[in-house]
């Protein structure tokens, strides 16, 4: 099968039409990534958590308003949270991406859901947000808001366990049995968590999600000494807050870093060493170069090949695609793998003109590589898999962030045309 190497267009604009006249191209709710998802149960599963975390944040709010004596409270756990995410900013964008998503704000928040009612510990959640997305990196917005709404619910869930079995208001004095809820209450907002995000990504394999889990068990179980810290001892926060921020930056931040450099199944860069080394790289070129280009590359169908063929297989698979991404770019280009069968590339140097040609080269040699399947009397001996393209230019001294999202809006649209194809972003001309 041949694919289409086509230019992924915004559609014509409609003249008369309000709301395309008050916002900028980008913002236009046409234009969102969220309808070009590849699974259309996926959309409306992100749209029902979306819906029920506004409706259960509105009925608990209402149930249980704020108290004007957890101002202070809460104005001290904002403050710590966002100082300490300022200070942990350098290690939290190049972090790979688990299950909860504060990342370095999860103790602050769950702090919150322990000691404050539901309208101002959900208010943290969202203002967490948006600190992540103005200031540490943006995601598309539809896994910005899902991944809010899930921490939310999951807040909230771990609230309800507190209040139905007396432990909140907390108290300045712990004893084994508060201590045993808490600690039940942290398993419940780190399962009802994970249990939202699965549902919507599907699950990842252990070996890949342990340092994940890991990561948000941690950050959530010194959200109890930070609680109670907030109650009894409130002079005592900034100093948890500062061993937050060592502890992160020093031990969690760095030695991840340090021992994840290249991804143990396909031997390129992993997603948190990659957006490190070209948010470098960009900073290095200062826009004086043309380019540089961004490719995101999604396997065709994988899961579909694992459930048939076996993990061992799929795995093969990988690392065969790798290993053509190695070959087919330069050395001073870096490839990373993003996501379970997502790649990335980065193309110094390179205009949208190059990167085409380079991401059809590229989509032509996968589509002809083959792993040999174990010798039967029947059936395939080899199996192969087709890989769909986005390409998108970072104009000089353009930010990653917005060249990654241009790239996954024209991947998605590739998926969309029927796989096997390569999409370059239309250039953004609402800003000029």
């Amino acid at each position: 099968m041949v694919g289409d190497s086509t230019v992924a267009a915004g559609g014509e604009r409609r003249p008369g039409r309000l709301l395309a006249a008050l916002l900028p191209q980008r913002w236009s709710p046409r234009r969102w990534a969220l309808w070009r998802l590849p699974r259309r149960g996926q959309v409306c599963y992100l749209l029902g958590v979306d819906a029920l975390a506004v409706a259960a944040v509105v009925l608990a709010a209402l149930r249980f308003p704020p108290l004007p004596a957890m101002l202070a409270p809460f104005a001290l756990l904002l403050g710590g949270m966002l100082v300490s995410a300022e200070l942990a900013r350098p290690v939290e964008r190049h972090r790979e991406d688990t299950l909860l998503g504060p990342g370095v704000d999860t103790p602050w928040v769950f702090a919150g859901v322990l000691v404050l009612r539901p309208g101002l510990a959900v208010a943290l959640v969202v203002l967490s947000a948006l600190h992540q997305w103005f200031r540490v990196r943006r995601r598309p917005g539809y896994r910005q808001v899902s991944g809010a709404a899930a921490t939310a619910l999951a807040g909230l869930a771990a609230g309800a366990f507190l209040t139905a079995t007396g432990v909140r208001p907390l108290g300045e004095v712990l004893d084994a049995r508060t201590v045993g809820l808490l600690t039940v209450a942290g398993v419940v907002f780190l399962a009802v968590n994970a249990a939202l995000v699965t549902g919507a990504d599907g699950p990842r394999r252990p070996r890949d999600a342990a340092p994940g889990h890991a990561f948000d068990a941690a950050m959530t179980a010194f959200g109890l000494p930070l609680a109670w810290a907030v109650v009894a001892a409130p002079l005592l926060v900034p100093l948890l807050a500062g061993a937050t921020v060592v502890l992160h930056r020093g031990g969690l931040g760095a030695g991840r870093r340090d021992h994840v450099t290249l991804d143990p199944g396909t031997g390129v860069l992993t997603a948190a060493s990659w957006r490190g080394a070209a948010e470098a790289r960009l900073d290095r070129l200062g826009g004086h170069s043309p380019g540089p280009a961004v490719l995101l590359l999604d396997l065709d169908h994988f899961r579909l090949l694992n459930d048939r063929y076996g993990v061992r297989i799929g795995d093969a698979v990988l690392r065969a695609v790798a290993g053509t991404l190695r070959d087919e770019v330069r050395a001073a280009d870096l490839v990373g793998r993003s996501g379970g069968e997502e790649f990335a590339v980065l193309l110094p140097g390179t205009g949208a003109f190059d990167a085409m040609a380079i991401a059809e080269r590229i989509r032509l040699r996968i589509a002809s590589t083959l792993v040999a399947l174990k010798a039967s009397g029947d059936g395939p001996q080899f199996v192969g898999v087709t890989v769909s393209i986005g390409v998108a230019d970072c104009a000089a001294g353009g930010v990653l962030a917005d060249a990654l999202l241009a790239a996954e809006t024209a991947l998605l649209r590739a998926k969309a045309a029927g796989r096997n194809r390569t999409f370059c972003a239309e250039p953004d001309v609402s800003s000029s």
